[in-house]
């Protein structure tokens, strides 16, 4: 067993730290502690994984990831790009843009700062590793059943890229006086 294997057990599959103890006898309830305490990138992209996953579980729509699970899903999620798939903007300028003290855009929602779960083909309305990316608030929330993917790669996505490009450069302008 390594950091991550115990993560994943912990934050996907909801083992308690003694029953990774019990199951694995070289390990202890310390080094599993270490390794919660040095693990802080990993269980962040776990606990967005897992709110992704919780915020859809139950509905009909998505049965094809739910059947895979939290630790599939959260597999499928960390091999996402981590920018936007439509207008590309890449998801660590979405956490400066949208940062609660510093950011220059906000929502009411607090949503933004990360990618959002997006079905490519909204008609079908299915969540699936085929019909799902990653999209930035924008896109996620523009794109729909009467816009395809295609359309709004083309007409709209151009456009978003554009104006998060400049808000972010105003930001690093700002920042830098």
């Amino acid at each position: 067993m390594n950091q991550e294997e115990f993560l994943l057990q912990h934050l996907t599959e909801g083992k308690k730290y003694k029953q990774i103890c019990d199951e694995n006898d070289s390990i202890t309830l310390t080094e599993l502690r270490e390794w919660w305490e040095t693990g802080q990138e990993l269980r962040a992209q776990i606990k967005r994984s897992n709110m992704l996953f919780d915020s859809r579980k139950g509905k009909e729509e998505f049965a094809a990831f739910q059947k895979a699970r939290k630790r599939a899903f959260f597999e499928w999620f960390r091999k996402q790009p981590r920018h936007c798939a439509y207008c590309g903007i890449e998801e660590n300028k979405l956490q400066k843009l949208f940062d609660h003290s510093t950011g220059s855009l906000s929502t009411k929602r607090r949503r933004g700062r990360s990618l959002e779960l997006e079905r490519r083909d909204s008609k079908t309305n299915e969540y699936s590793v085929e019909n799902c990316v990653l999209a930035c608030y924008f896109c996620n929330n523009h794109k729909s059943d009467v816009i395809t993917e295609d359309e709004h790669k083309l007409y709209f996505a151009p456009q978003i890229r554009k104006y998060l490009e400049d808000k972010y450069t105003q930001l690093q302008t700002d920042d830098n006086r």
